[in-house]
């Protein structure tokens, strides 16, 4: 089954109307993180083929539905179940994320769950040796991971609830659109709190919001909050912290 195709107009036929559980992703042509959800949808359309309706909605052309369910950030995912929104995923995530995210939608509607070995976890790192100590939590795990990347990679720490994380926003945006080599993983606090406070813990830097992390091989390069969150300021980090060549 391919990925639908949403408009405006047909939006409240095709996802409001829907009995069951709709994930649309809602995305932009100039959004360099969304293209890394483009191979991940193809392959949970494929994995919720009759079991969950998988779709996607163009934010430059259907302004109006972007508006009625408040999309600041892209991409962003929208979980509806019977017509009702019940999560929103901001920051491109992994595949995994996803399909964890529908799969608990789906126990709730009292479904099996289907266990498909393997998940890959595309927009995640694979997790070193010390991301596997006992009795650690998924989010210190996933926050090692993010740590350990084998190349620099931009962490942005973003909350939706402050204006001037939504101006040093803007500003990652515009870096990630420049520089779409970079590695980079958005953390939307208000969705992803404990994966916040892990990245905190690990990397023993006291959290700030907005923030900005460069990592690498288990280290903090380089960060920044607030007014020095800039695009300049960005590129010349990382030219920093690249070995040159």
């Amino acid at each position: 089954m391919s990925v639908a195709l949403l408009t405006d107009g047909a939006f409240a036929t095709d996802v409001l109307a829907h009995p069951g559980l709709v994930v649309v992703d809602v995305w932009a042509e100039w959004c360099t993180p969304c293209r890394a959800l483009v191979p991940i949808f193809n392959t949970l359309a494929e994995r919720y083929d009759g079991r969950v309706r998988v779709a996607k909605l163009d934010a430059d052309a259907n302004l109006e539905t972007v508006t009625r369910y408040d999309v600041r950030a892209l991409p962003t995912v929208l979980i509806f179940q019977g017509g009702v929104l019940v999560e929103r995923l901001s920051g491109a995530r992994s595949l995994g994320s996803y399909v964890d995210a529908i799969d608990a939608h789906l126990a709730r509607r009292g479904e099996a769950v289907v266990a498909v070995p393997s998940v890959e976890r595309t927009m995640a790192p694979p997790a070193t040796a010390t991301a596997t100590t006992s009795g650690e939590s998924d989010a210190i795990r996933e926050a090692r991971a993010l740590l350990s990347h084998h190349e620099a990679m931009l962490v942005f720490k973003h909350s939706n609830a402050c204006p001037v994380s939504f101006t040093a926003k803007r500003q990652f945006d515009q870096f990630t659109v420049a520089n779409p080599d970079v590695p980079t993983r958005l953390v939307v606090i208000q969705q992803e709190r404990e994966l916040s406070n892990a990245l905190e813990t690990v990397s023993r830097l006291r959290h700030e919001s907005p923030q900005a992390l460069i990592v690498r091989d288990g280290r903090v390069l380089w960060d920044a909050s607030h007014g020095g969150i800039t695009k300049p300021r960005l590129e010349q980090a990382f030219v920093a912290v690249r070995p040159p060549g």
